[in-house]
């Protein structure tokens, strides 16, 4: 893994922070924080899933009260929104929860093989032009370096509403050896885009789009055995 990467993520923090957020931010961070001098959770517990980008937290939340025997490590660098979740963030939830705050691959390249049993990477930044594709987090080599991480069997959610995206998402995902395609579209033609599974809670994201007339795609793969 190279020192510098090329960040996949816009900005770090938007408006100041309110003073709740602020509070939960500086309270609860360090409670759930991870140190990549061991792993997030044993990797003897039965389910850890991981959440890239999970934005203001909405869909790990409904993910934590939907499954309460199931670990979640969520990795987000935006400040706010990892402020927005801790707010909301139930005390007897803190056991089941681990945060990364910086560049997800980072934390990548230094987890264990076979840890997670599903992830998530819900509407990533989509980079629209051209010349900003090169920042897009799915690629042949991040998938590569997610999919060592995966245990056989693992389901991976992508879900996104640009049509560019949706067909580099896909051309990457039919391409890599490690997973096959399960549920979902598979054209980046947003006539052919269902909409959301009912197993897929909502994001503020996903809200967004759709308030905009934009379909939305919601694509399931997974690692092969």
């Amino acid at each position: 893994m190279k020192n510098r990467l090329l960040p996949s993520f816009g900005r770090r923090k938007a408006r100041k922070l309110r003073m709740a957020s602020q509070h939960a931010y500086d309270e609860k961070l360090s409670l759930v924080n991870i140190s990549l001098d061991s792993p997030p959770f044993d990797p003897l517990e039965k389910d850890i899933w991981l959440e890239i980008g999970f934005g203001g937290g909405e869909h790990l939340l409904a993910q934590l009260s939907q499954n309460p025997d199931v670990r979640i490590v969520g990795c987000e660098p935006f400040i706010n929104g990892v402020a927005k979740f801790l707010l909301h963030l139930p005390e007897e939830s803190f056991s089941r929860v681990r945060l990364w705050t910086q560049d997800s691959r980072y934390f990548l390249d230094k987890t264990t093989s076979s840890y997670f049993s599903r992830a998530f990477v819900l509407f990533p930044d989509p980079w629209p032009k051209a010349r900003q594709h090169k920042r897009r987090l799915i690629t042949s080599d991040f998938i590569s370096q997610l999919s060592r991480t995966l245990k056989e069997g693992a389901l991976l959610r992508i879900a996104s509403d640009d049509p560019s995206y949706v067909k580099q998402i896909q051309e990457v995902l039919s391409t890599s050896p490690a997973f096959q395609h399960v549920d979902g579209p598979a054209t980046p033609d947003p006539f052919t885009w269902s909409s959301r599974p009912e197993e897929w809670p909502s994001t503020r994201y996903e809200q967004k789009a759709l308030s905009q007339g934009n379909p939305c795609a919601y694509m399931t793969f997974q690692k092969k055995n």
